[in-house]
């Protein structure tokens, strides 16, 4: 009987729990589970865990959680060059979903590679391939009649010659201010250009002044100089030469007319940048571009005085010299030149509707000073109006028989009709007739024809 009572109790004990450990042969929390959900509920919820003894199933502890999202990746679209990749993100949980793109970020350039040669009698090729994924995405052709062909420029007495020592002209195009234009400083367009219209060189328009880098803030500056490294690195690559163009004309500021009114800061930036282009012999350095106003041409003496120098420390490379008059005052230069120095062009800059005579560069010239035309257009000299072909074709003949370089204003959608591309275009690359204004259609037809483009195979 004892013994039955005994047993009777045990088993009573075991119904009702585990309460006292030392009436069971278990400790509840030494046999605690991990938290589990007391009713199912989905992500972002508030919902209760509890944890439970794994022996006897006794609710040990309990707590208040809102779950988590727990999302595992699965990939949708590989990421090409030019197509965007995909990946979808799903909870574990509760099934929810979300999509992220891996954006395509476009071909990048490899080198140039030259798949046939050009010579005299017939146009060359060149292609570029995507480093990334190797696909041939541009061919152009090309006419060999730049920097890889002719070297390094010198002055020799009067005219410019190449490695060789033969005479040689340079033709080309200019930016407009890159502070404002600076999408037209990309492979693509100058590549575009240079297949087109068959130029040499290409100047690019570093203004002082109007929100520029003189006067412009430090984000300004910052973006002039990286905008005008990246035009010199694509033009040097695609075989062309480059005018570096203190563009001072003093158009908001008219101390700016006065190359000396940024002196200090014309000597720090041309002291930086032939240093960072010193091994390069594809740079001409233009140190002043229309002084005007009450400016003299001892005032740009003075100036160049100061800032070759800058540059002469660095290299010997060709350095175009501005005067007064909007670079127009050639008669001053002949009656006070400037004494000592080597690899020196003095620049004319003309507007053929306004500047009809072409004696003051014809009289330099025939003097034994080399000349060179920095900017012109066959408009008026505000870079608008119609185009004067007649007085512009007088201009044309009188600068080849003399094998005098030129360079057009400008490469920009301004409003003006000195600019190539119409004003309401958006393609920065399409350079055929329906994308340009008459001035662009013009200068396209000329350069081919100079060139060679028309008549070689």
């Amino acid at each position: 009987m004892k013994k039955y009572l005994t047993f009777i109790i045990l088993l009573l004990l075991f119904v009702v729990g585990c309460d006292n450990p030392k009436d069971v042969d278990h400790d509840c929390f030494l046999n605690q589970s991990e938290w589990i959900d007391k009713i199912p509920f989905t992500c972002s919820e508030e919902g209760i865990q509890i944890t439970i003894c794994k022996v006897c199933n006794k609710e040990l502890d309990s707590r208040v959680i809102t779950k988590e999202h727990e999302y595992v990746e699965k990939l949708l679209r590989e990421r090409t060059c030019l197509i965007d990749g995909q990946s979808i993100f799903t909870c574990i949980h509760c099934g929810e979903y979300y999509y992220v793109n891996d954006y395509a970020i476009g071909h990048i350039r490899s080198d140039i590679e030259i798949i046939k040669e050009a010579t005299d009698t017939t146009l060359g090729k060149k292609q570029v391939k995507c480093a990334t994924c190797g696909i041939i995405y541009k061919e152009f052709g090309y006419v060999n009649n730049g920097y890889h062909k002719n070297g390094k420029l010198s002055v020799k007495g009067r005219d410019l010659v190449n490695q060789f020592g033969e005479k040689y002209q340079l033709f080309g195009l200019s930016t407009h201010g890159i502070q404002w234009f600076s999408r037209y400083v990309n492979f693509d367009t100058i590549c575009s250009i240079q297949e087109n219209f068959g130029n040499n060189i290409i100047r690019f328009a570093f203004y002082t002044d109007e929100a520029g880098y003189c006067s412009g803030n430090v984000s300004i500056q910052k973006s002039m100089l990286e905008t005008l490294h990246r035009g010199i690195e694509i033009a040097t690559e695609l075989g062309l030469y480059v005018i570096v163009d203190w563009h001072m004309v003093g158009a908001t500021n008219p101390l700016d007319k006065n190359p000396l009114t940024y002196l200090d800061e014309a000597k720090e930036f041309f002291s930086y940048i032939s240093e960072y282009y010193k091994d390069q012999d594809n740079i001409l350095y233009e140190i002043m571009n229309e002084p005007n106003g009450k400016t003299t041409w001892d005032d740009c003496k003075k100036y160049a005085n100061e800032v070759i120098p800058c540059i002469r420390k660095n290299t010997d490379a060709i350095i175009l010299v501005g005067n007064p008059r909007w670079t127009a005052d050639l008669n001053s230069v002949m009656n006070s030149p400037l004494v000592g120095y080597e690899n020196i062009m003095y620049t004319y800059h003309f507007y053929a509707a306004d500047h009809r005579r072409t004696t003051q560069v014809e009289n330099a010239y025939d003097a034994g000073f080399p000349v060179f035309i920095s900017e012109f257009g066959f408009m008026n000299s505000d870079g608008d109006g119609n185009i004067s072909t007649t007085n512009g074709e007088n201009w044309k003949k009188v600068l080849d028989s003399r094998n005098i370089s030129y360079v057009a204003w400008n490469i920009s959608n301004s409003k003006g009709s000195a600019s190539i591309f119409k004003h309401n275009s958006v393609d920065l690359v399409d350079v055929s007739d329906a994308n340009l204004k008459t001035w662009g259609i013009y200068l396209k037809n000329w350069y081919r024809t100079k060139s060679g483009l028309n008549n070689l195979e």
